[in-house]
């Protein structure tokens, strides 16, 4: 019996890649205009660095997760009381907001589209929590793309931890019969430092995207497989582009 070797498997992160960041963005522009916390070093930052640093202190370890928050807002808001109340706005702000204002990525849809008709199988990796995911799962029909949609309820650890990319690997194996996955045909598509240390801790190729939350100096620190502009460039990679009709 000839062995044919599946087609190239691609999973996304989800915040950044999958949907915008514009609720982040107006809830760090509402907090902005705030001048009681007497900001600091802040005027070559964006409007979604408010947020990345929220995202880039989170951990599995609560004390660690608040120890990180400390560290990384003390730069901009000297004051330890104002961090808290920082993160206790922020963290009830922007759940409200993105009900409402988010949306799927720019030509997003589109690409996925193009995996789907040609058979390429895609899944969703996350740190989100599981409630969140199913009601953006909902609100956009993710489900008739994606094969497997992973939160952090879904695994026993978060990324950067390997497993969630492994289990979700194991579901498009079933779901697809697949006798085996070949990791040097399965690709992570993330926006941020932590998702290019899952996709080499799983030993999966990793893609950075500089559309999302994260900084390119960031991203190239940890030296991805792949950096693309933008989600559509992910159609020009070889081995993706094959299976195209």
């Amino acid at each position: 019996m000839i062995y044919m070797p599946h087609p190239p498997i691609v999973l996304f992160d989800f915040d950044g890649v999958v949907i915008t960041h514009t609720s982040l963005e107006l809830a760090a522009l509402k907090q902005l205009k705030n001048k009681w916390y007497k900001w600091q070093n802040i005027e070559k930052m964006r409007l979604i660095d408010f947020a990345r640093i929220l995202e880039q202190s989170d951990s599995e370890n609560k004390f660690k997760a608040y120890k990180n928050l400390f560290k990384n807002y003390r730069k901009i808001i000297p004051n330890p009381l104002k961090i808290i109340i920082f993160f206790i706005r922020f963290r009830l702000q922007y759940p409200k907001l993105e009900k409402i204002y988010e949306t799927l990525k720019p030509n997003l849809e589109n690409v996925l589209k193009i995996l789907k008709e040609n058979n390429i199988p895609t899944g969703i990796v996350s740190n989100t929590q599981k409630k969140r995911l199913a009601f953006f799962t909902e609100k956009f029909n993710l489900s008739q793309y994606f094969a497997v949609i992973m939160s952090r309820s879904d695994a026993p650890s978060r990324k950067p931890n390997p497993l969630p990319i492994l289990l979700a690997l194991k579901t498009i194996k079933n779901t697809y019969g697949f006798s085996k996955i070949e990791k040097s045909r399965v690709y992570f598509i993330g926006d941020l430092p932590t998702d290019i240390k899952c996709a080499k801790n799983a030993g999966i190729n990793s893609i950075a995207i500089l559309s999302g939350h994260g900084l390119k100096k960031d991203l190239e620190r940890e030296n991805p497989s792949i950096i693309l502009e933008n989600i559509q460039q992910l159609l020009e990679i070889e081995m993706i582009k094959k299976y195209l009709k």
